[in-house]
């Protein structure tokens, strides 16, 4: 059976839901989901965005240079599902849904303290994929809770992250299991 092509996306899935900050020239704090977000490079450690330019958070990232991905377990998938909509350019998002927020180390753009992992990033450039903008960043800082760190590493099993498959489809609670590599 051929797959339509419009769902290739879902075939490479689930993704880890991010929830994004930014901040607009309003001083409002803008959040949104994006499951669209991948590590291009170790060293330095570069990530990349896929947004829709239509949003904010396109617009913020590109007026200010700088944004924070945050990892939020999935008893917060309503909150995070919530910043999706589309509010007033200057409302504080994160206020309205219920969430907390603070200051970040080497940013203006505020963590959301309810996130278990945070990467606060740097704007490097930008590049028009199809019906997206895809945004690279350095992460300059990356953070998480003691309580999701197992061995000095990040645990994806006590993290609990959201992830998205496609539209309302998400998947939770997966196990995390080791196999040996060839390389």
């Amino acid at each position: 059976m051929k797959i339509e092509l419009s769902k290739v996306y879902r075939i490479l899935a689930p993704r880890i839901v991010a929830l994004i900050t930014s901040t607009n020239t309003l001083s409002g704090i803008n959040a949104a989901p994006v499951s669209f977000v991948s590590p291009v490079s170790f060293k330095p450690p570069i990530l990349m965005i896929s947004l829709r330019p239509i949003r904010h958070t396109y617009k913020n990232i590109i007026e200010n240079k700088e944004f924070v991905i945050n990892i939020l377990s999935k008893g917060y998938v309503d909150r995070v599902l919530k910043c999706a909509v589309a509010y007033p350019e200057g409302i504080n998002k994160l206020e309205v849904v219920g969430l907390h927020w603070y200051s970040s180390e080497r940013i203006k753009v505020p963590r959301v303290k309810e996130a278990k992992v945070w990467f606060e990033c740097r704007f490097l450039e930008e590049k028009k994929m199809g019906d997206h903008l895809v945004i690279f960043a350095e992460v300059l800082i990356a953070e998480a809770r003691d309580d999701v760190i197992t061995e000095g590493e990040v645990d994806l099993a006590k993290l609990n992250p959201i992830l998205h498959i496609a539209k309302e489809k998400f998947a939770t609670d997966f196990k995390v299991v080791k196999y040996k590599r060839y390389d």
